[in-house]
């Protein structure tokens, strides 16, 4: 019974390391779903979601978790990610033209090939022509 009981002690334990750690934390299914067929989903939980070639043009993704989530090849056009999360986000080869960063967080995310022309950027101003992987 001694054996029981501390088994289950060190699950419990495991489970709360893992939850203080954010080890394990994945995106809500729900706001998948919802930013995919409303293309609105404010403040919303796309931590390390799959959404690599997602049609997102326009989309509202203000004050949104998007930290380690693939959008590889999306199309984020016109998107509003004010104070959104983009942390080690892969945005390769995403289309960000005229999207509006200002204030978002995108340390460690990976823009190359990233189209950014005439995005509004983190720190207000607008990225030139021609701007690809890094905002001229």
């Amino acid at each position: 019974m001694a054996r029981k009981g501390l088994w289950l002690r060190s699950i419990v334990l495991g489970a709360v390391v893992l939850m203080a750690t954010g080890a394990g934390h994945t995106f809500d299914g729900n706001d998948v779903l919802k930013i995919k067929t409303t293309k609105r989903c404010r403040s919303c939980d796309l931590y390390a979601a799959e959404l690599a070639g997602a049609d997102l043009s326009g989309a509202d993704l203000n004050g949104a978790n998007l930290a380690g989530a693939n959008l590889a090849g999306a199309n984020l056009a016109g998107a509003y990610l004010f104070n959104a999360d983009l942390s080690g986000a892969n945005l390769s080869g995403a289309d960000l033209t005229a999207a509006k960063l200002v204030d978002a967080k995108l340390a460690g995310a990976n823009l190359n090939s990233a189209r950014l022309a005439a995005a509004l950027w983190m720190d207000g101003r607008t990225c030139a022509p021609g701007s690809i992987g890094a905002c001229k």
